[in-house]
């Protein structure tokens, strides 16, 4: 059994409404292409938003502020289907263009000149990556870039999923879940007022 104190509780969640890491939700985005860096394929956003999938040939990005601090860390899973592509990544730009200094590479047939990561091997299915993206540069950035370059073969995918960007003060799913175990994902609000009401009572979460 788990305990959790209330206050605990209570303050965690009032952390989450007022932080803003979360997972990004897919759904909530269209996605636009890298400039001469889609030849074939869709992004395709699943159903909960919890994931991005791309087959083909092709490299997408959405558009928000992704602030990366020298704290920043993004956290997401990787997995790949079908043939291997060239170059699995992902990055952040300002401009539509190939912007290798601030791209990832995550693994893949070739090596490109982006930041090279621990290199996924294909074939090892849904593999969790955490990346110190702060320690290769900062800034504000408008473009979340994803990456499935497949110039010579064909039958190409990949998806990213629970992709998080967290930095110091937020309260960030990707290393709750290592402890805490969610159920249905209640609202904010909802959590707001259980633990409020824990606290009044002095009472456990028995689990």
């Amino acid at each position: 059994m788990k305990l959790i104190k209330g206050a605990i509780l209570a303050l965690a969640t009032m952390m989450t409404v007022n932080a803003n890491a979360a997972f990004i939700d897919f759904t909530g985005y269209s996605t636009s292409s890298i400039a001469n860096q889609h030849h074939s394929g869709d992004a395709t956003p699943s159903a909960d938003g919890s994931e991005l999938l791309l087959d083909g040939n092709l490299w997408v990005y959405i558009t928000d502020t992704f602030e990366i601090r020298s704290d920043t860390m993004l956290y997401f899973t990787l997995n790949t289907f079908g043939a291997e592509a060239e170059v699995y990544g992902l990055g952040f730009n300002n401009a539509n263009t190939v912007t290798p200094n601030t791209f990832f590479q995550l693994g893949g047939s070739e090596t490109s000149r982006q930041n090279q990561i621990a290199s996924y091997t294909f074939g090892d299915g849904e593999v969790d990556f955490v990346i110190d993206v702060g320690s290769f540069f900062t800034g504000t950035f408008r473009n979340f870039v994803f990456i499935l370059d497949a110039d010579n073969v064909t039958g190409t995918s990949a998806t990213f999923s629970n992709v998080e960007l967290c930095s110091s003060g937020d309260l960030c799913i990707s290393t709750l879940n290592s402890s805490v175990t969610t159920v249905d994902s209640p609202s904010p609000s909802v959590l707001l007022g259980m633990s409020l009401l824990l606290l009044l009572s002095g009472r456990r979460i028995l689990k």
